[in-house]
């Protein structure tokens, strides 16, 4: 009797064919999806690459910025150059403060504007037109400063140094409240040849009073029009880390120039983001 009952109890630890079959096929059809969606990323991937590499080479052969071209399906893919890469690559929007010093390798060409002023060459013709317009309307402005030379920059800024320390200030705190009104050597923006201060000849004194002048207040409006921003505007100071100098003007190209004067934004702004 206990024989029989063990024997019972033995057949029950089977499961029925028809659910293990069922596991089989789940199973089955589970690897096929797995497999297809795999086959389906790596179509994708090699399409896309594809596509990179083209828009490379177009650009690279001087072809539009902006290109489409076609996948298996027929759809357009639209590869967009980014922007900071166009901008890394113009000369006019070199950046130059305090921790973008002037590249060793840079090198000018200088043309005089007027009064022994000089600027890069390529700056040269819409800054005298700026001036020439500016003259129409009735006005006097006056370059007052333009390209330096290394050993200048360094003069004026050693000169600024000792001007804080004759006032009391340690060397290094010194050092530090110069620097917001001359730029350091090699940091100053004028050795690049793309600025100049400019003042109303009517007065020459280089205060926040400046603005107050028709001069400045026209270029203010008008100077982005020949590729000129006014470089240290007074809310940007904790960013340019200079002090407002409503005089001085820095070249970046009319497309550039209007997009920072619209926007209300400084060079360091412009150049760190990718919404311009």
């Amino acid at each position: 009797m206990e024989q029989k009952i063990k024997k019972k109890k033995k057949f029950n630890y089977y499961p029925n064919a028809s659910i293990i079959i069922l596991i089989m096929l789940l199973i089955i059809l589970l690897i096929l999806i797995t497999y297809q969606y795999i086959k389906y990323e790596q179509l994708i991937s090699k399409q896309t690459t594809s596509e990179v590499v083209q828009d490379g080479n177009n650009l690279e052969n001087g072809q539009a910025e902006n290109n489409t071209s076609n996948n298996q399906t027929g759809n357009i893919i639209k590869i967009e150059i980014p922007e900071k890469t166009k901008k890394e690559d113009d000369w006019r929007l070199i950046l130059i403060n305090k921790d973008n010093p002037i590249p060793e390798n840079y090198s000018v060409d200088l043309v005089e504007i007027e009064d022994g002023h000089k600027v890069d060459s390529r700056i040269a013709d819409e800054l005298k037109q700026m001036l020439e317009d500016a003259r129409k309307e009735g006005l006097k402005p006056l370059i007052c400063s333009s390209y330096r030379t290394e050993e200048k920059q360094d003069r004026l800024f050693k000169d600024k140094i000792r001007e804080y320390k004759r006032k009391g200030y340690e060397n290094s705190e010194a050092e530090e409240l110069a620097s917001y009104w001359v730029a350091p050597t090699n940091r100053g923006e004028h050795q690049s040849g793309l600025a100049v201060d400019i003042v109303s000849q009517n007065y020459q004194i280089l205060d926040e009073k400046q603005e107050q002048t028709d001069v400045q207040k026209w270029l203010i409006q008008n100077s982005y029009k020949y590729g000129f921003i006014l470089r240290y505007p007074t809310s940007k100071k904790d960013i340019t880390k200079i002090n407002y100098e409503p005089w001085h003007y820095r070249y970046v190209g009319k497309e550039n120039a209007e997009i920072i004067m619209k926007n209300n934004i400084c060079l360091e702004e412009y150049l760190e983001s990718e919404e311009y």
